[in-house]
Order: C-alpha cells, then structure tokens, then sequence
C-alpha cells in the first residue's frame, strides 16, 4: 500500500494551518503554483545530493515494430537522461543497447539503416518539435512485444488533481508545506513571514541532512553485471 499523501489531503492541511478555506486572496491555481514550486525545489535537491537511484529512478518498456525506428520516451522523463537500456529478444539474445558517439554517427546511421538488418542496434535521441525520441539503428527488421527496457531519470509528481499523489520522501513534507506557507506569507505580507521563512529553512537543512546520511543495506548494494561474455556467446 502507498505511504503518499494525496496533493488534496496536502492542500486541505496547509489551509486548515493558514485559515484560508473560504479566502478568496489567495487563489486555487495560484495554491496549486505554490505546491509544484515546492515539488520542483525538492526535485533539484534530490538531483543535487545524489538520491536519483533512490528516488528518481524509473522504468519502462517498449515494444518495437518493423519497420518503425521511432519511438516515444516514456512522459516522466526528466531533462531525456536515460541510464540504461536492455534489449531483449529472445532468452538467448540479451544485451545493452548503446548509444550511438562514433565519429560520423550520421553518416553511419544512415548506411546502417539501408544496408544491416542485424539485431544488434544502438539508438540516439531526436526532438521532434517540442518531443523528445529514441530512434533505432539499424532499421528494425521484428516485432517482439517489450523487447526495450528503459531505465531513466524520471520526474516527481506535480499537483493537477487533488487525487494525485505527492511521491516525495516523508521527510519532504515538512518543507513543503512550509514553503507553502512562506509564500502565502509573504504575499499577504503577514508578520508570520519571516518565521516561517526560518522554520522552512530549518525543514529544509532536515531534508537534505535525513537523506543524505541514509545508508544502504550493504546486502543490497548492487553493481552493474558485466554482460559482454553473455553478448558475445548469444
């Protein structure tokens, strides 16, 4: 069962705190900017004390088709950083899919396209207007259901339903709802302004020191298995 609370059950507290259910000052979207403000500053802090395994990391899969080299990353990808991704045709043809970097990767991309049809590919990144791809090469010659496991950097939830879950670390909450109240604060030029703005400090410098003296089970701690033994026996 999901520990989260709901964006709904968040706002309805720090209204309650603040004495704000039936004010007409401050506004629902401009409460709803506030909360995914706040979701954006916690989303840099896990990013910049390295918590992105912990807590950002997300998974996905892609089936391809033949003849179709194109194919949409998952909606949650954050900034398009993609950690992995594992190629699976069969119980005996499984490996990384590399990015292509090779000098002239353009160049290559398009003798690939035209003139392999081996199942090894590589993929590179394309934006199409404001989306962001992943295309194959060379051109994809099956249709294998899931056959691309995407292990990326994934984004936090942001508040556009009060149902919505707030997937953040317990411990966030507290700053949170804190800078929430800062900034209702501040705009209403409140005389609670500055404390608060001292105890949202005080939650932050908590968050940041609760996640990063988290310690991993050294059982399991996991490093990446080398597979090109396998790769090259397939």
């Amino acid at each position: 069962m999901s520990t989260f609370r709901t964006f709904g059950d968040l706002s309805a507290q720090v209204k309650q705190e603040l004495d704000i259910e039936v004010e007409e000052f401050i506004q629902p979207a401009e409460l709803i900017n506030y909360f995914n403000t706040g979701m954006n500053l916690i989303e840099a802090e896990l990013m910049k004390i390295g918590q992105k395994d912990e807590y950002l990391k997300g998974e996905a899969f892609i089936s391809i088709v033949t003849g179709t080299d194109e194919y949409d990353l998952p909606n949650d990808i954050v900034y398009e950083k993609i950690r992995k991704i594992i190629y699976r045709e069969s119980n005996s043809l499984i490996y990384e899919l590399k990015k292509m970097v090779v000098e002239g990767k353009y160049e290559t991309q398009d003798v690939l396209r035209v003139y392999n049809s081996t199942s090894y590919y590589m993929y590179d990144l394309y934006q199409v207007g404001t989306v962001w791809k992943i295309r194959i090469y060379p051109s994809v010659t099956r249709t294998i259901t899931n056959a691309l496991r995407i292990i990326y950097w994934k984004t936090i939830n942001r508040y556009v339903l009060d149902a919505d879950l707030c997937n953040i670390p317990s411990i966030c909450y507290d700053y949170l709802l804190a800078y929430i109240r800062y900034r209702v604060y501040m705009k209403e030029t409140h005389v609670n302004t500055s404390p608060e703005k001292e105890q949202m400090m005080a939650f932050r410098q908590l968050m940041i020191e609760t996640l990063q003296n988290q310690v991993e089970d050294p059982d399991t701690t996991r490093n990446d298995l080398d597979t090109s033994f396998y790769e090259e026996f397939s």
